[in-house]
């Protein structure tokens, strides 16, 4: 790396702070003093045509900054929204400090004395008189699917299936699982089109995370006329450190059930019964056993079904989903919707969050 490039810089106008390492690879963290957010570090650090970049956020969302040493300070803009703006750091240290992240608004964590069920339990319920403004969910069917499907002998996993049949949802789950590997840590592509995700996967080891295998599997199931969006699992606390993103699936014959392809998996309850997300969070409130597939595997190392109870006891505290569900659509390209339970404390969120929660589950998980 540049050695001029270590040290604490502090933006002139923001105030947003800059800690650059003298590591190779880069490693920095930044502070943002307007949003709250204190010593993270950004999505990925790199050097594009002499500039010193670095990224932001995730989605519409993302921040990309090309800066230069100039003159002895850090100048250049910042993209967003498809705007630049201008930035110039100017070096407050020598010496960049490397403090674990904190956030200075009031964050949600659960009870330490309380276990993940336990807290499930608390809020098992939702509130129904509630009302919120309307809205429908519209889902774009059919329609040509990406060419380069053909590299992968997609049409072997569906060429035979007549499309009323359900099989033909979890055929489409083993297609992406035999092609594409989960990994959490590997990121998105800036565009979410199944053709964007497939090639963003060639190019970083046939991986990407949970979110992209399950937009991936939703529009491919769309494309066959299925209805079925991605829908986004998470935990009690805000921020967090972790979530999950599934598919949620109304099959051909008016079936509902969930299909997670990080672990090629899908769940049936004790009389046989396909179990949707909704479903899924029930059972766990009430310890039903639940019933893998027998080829559920997470990236081929077999599944543990214990383990995953209690994942996702952890993650199907409140979920969120989008109201257009069409190829290359996220949550929040129309409006995203966040179903919370009954005595949550939403009050706590930051403002402009609140407007998007939906307090009746019934609402929610309507096709």
């Amino acid at each position: 790396m540049d050695k001029r490039l270590a040290g604490k810089w502090t933006e002139e106008t923001s105030g947003d702070v800059l800690n650059i390492f003298d590591e190779t690879p880069y490693r920095m963290k930044m502070s943002c003093p307007s949003s709250g957010h204190y010593n993270f570090e950004p999505n990925c650090v790199y050097e594009k045509d002499s500039d010193f970049c670095f990224e932001l956020n995730d989605n519409k969302f993302r921040m990309i900054y090309y800066l230069k040493y100039q003159d002895g300070c850090l100048t250049g803009h910042y993209t967003q929204f498809g705007r630049e703006t201008a930035v110039k750091f100017v070096l407050s240290s020598g010496t960049p400090e490397d403090e674990a992240y904190w956030h200075e608004k009031t964050v949600l964590v659960p009870e330490a004395s309380e276990s993940r069920i336990e807290l499930l339990k608390k809020y098992a319920g939702y509130d129904r008189e509630k009302q919120v403004q309307p809205f429908e969910t519209e889902y774009v069917l059919g329609g040509n699917t990406p060419e380069m499907l053909d590299n992968y002998d997609y049409s072997r996993y569906i060429g035979d299936i007549d499309p009323a049949d359900d099989v033909i949802a979890f055929r489409l789950l083993d297609f992406v699982c035999d092609h594409f590997r989960h990994d959490g840590s590997s990121g998105l592509p800036r565009k979410r089109r199944a053709e964007d995700i497939i090639i963003y996967c060639r190019e970083h080891g046939n991986s990407i995370n949970c979110r992209g295998l399950a937009m991936l599997l939703a529009s491919l199931l769309r494309f066959n006329g299925i209805k079925a969006r991605h829908i986004t699992c998470m935990p009690y606390e805000e921020p967090f450190d972790d979530c999950h993103v599934v598919v949620d699936c109304l099959l051909p014959s008016g079936k509902r059930v969930m299909l997670d392809p990080s672990y090629r998996l899908y769940l049936k309850d004790g009389s046989g019964g396909y179990v949707s997300l909704e479903r899924l969070r029930e059972m766990l409130l009430r310890d039903e056993p639940f019933f893998a597939n027998d080829s559920a595997s997470h990236n081929q190392e077999g599944f543990d079904s214990k383990d995953y109870r209690g994942y996702m006891t952890k993650n199907t505290f409140r979920f969120s989903r989008g109201i257009f569900c069409a190829d290359g659509f996220e949550d929040w390209d129309r409006r995203r919707l966040m179903l919370i339970p009954a005595g949550y404390p939403s009050e706590k969120f930051e403002a402009g969050s609140q407007g998007e929660f939906i307090y009746n589950d019934l609402d929610f998980w309507g096709m």
